[in-house]
């Protein structure tokens, strides 16, 4: 996959095994980045509507995790994170 046409539902799925339907719910909501997904208010995560707060807990922790890795190794090497 090239990586500079992937989605923002794409991006989700390959970096924090996400299923498609939460991609799905997340981009409704306007979340379209890792950043966001791992720094918005918790609130703002459980008012996604079908989104559950274990889902948004979990995602928003494997965001910072997947994040916190780019940034000790200094680049994105397209591995996902278990959290």
């Amino acid at each position: 996959m090239d990586r500079a046409n992937e989605s923002p539902e794409e991006l989700f799925q390959r970096t924090l095994q996400m299923d498609a339907r939460i991609a799905r719910l997340l981009t409704g909501a306007e979340i379209f980045t890792l950043e966001e997904l791992a720094y918005v208010p918790m609130q703002e995560l459980l008012d996604v509507p079908g989104l559950t707060e274990s889902e948004a807990r979990l995602y928003r922790k494997r965001a910072h995790a997947y994040l916190l890795k780019q940034v000790m190794r200094g680049h994105d090497d397209g591995d996902s994170v278990d959290a």
